[in-house]
């Protein structure tokens, strides 16, 4: 098995099509997502719209990625495709266990939550994704980690310019 970190959304669907799975595909995705540090590069990795599957599902999700990812990272208006109505479900789905149906309603990001997909508030988590201050916030209530002194001076740096404004 060779793993594969595909650059975009579109990559993604196409890695799935010819035989991987979409969990690991998508892992991948993350990671680089993550790692790439521009914004205009952020947003060409979920510009292409990645095709249908056919599974209303995973056409639903992926299209709450698109929207969620551009949302989530403030990369401007989300993707065309991902307004399609084939990426919008007709019953709710709950990414979890029966026991969990309030907390998911509750935590799920509009973008998933307008597509009738209920998940935690950060649905796509990796180690590799940037701690900013809405991750230490969640992360915080989630677990009760908080920042090291250095993160939070860290945090505290990125929030200086924006409260100069």
């Amino acid at each position: 098995m060779i793993l594969t970190r595909p650059g975009t959304l579109a990559q993604v669907l196409r890695l799935v099509r010819s035989g991987e799975k979409f969990r690991f595909c998508m892992a991948g995705f993350l990671d680089e997502f993550y790692g790439d540090t521009s914004n205009g590069s952020r947003a060409a990795r979920i510009a292409e719209d990645p095709g249908l599957t056919g599974d209303p599902k995973t056409d639903a999700l992926l299209g709450a990625i698109g929207e969620h990812l551009a949302s989530r990272w403030n990369l401007g208006a989300a993707p065309h495709w991902t307004q399609q109505p084939e990426r919008f479900l007709d019953k709710p789905w709950f990414m979890g266990h029966e026991r969990m149906k309030g907390f998911l309603l509750a935590e799920s990001p509009l973008s998933f939550r307008r597509r009738f997909i209920f998940t935690e508030a950060e649905p796509l988590r990796r180690a590799s994704m940037p701690r900013d201050g809405r991750w230490w916030a969640y992360e915080t209530i989630r677990t009760g980690m908080t920042p090291t002194a250095e993160e939070q001076a860290e945090l505290d740096q990125h929030r200086a310019p924006a409260m100069q404004v």
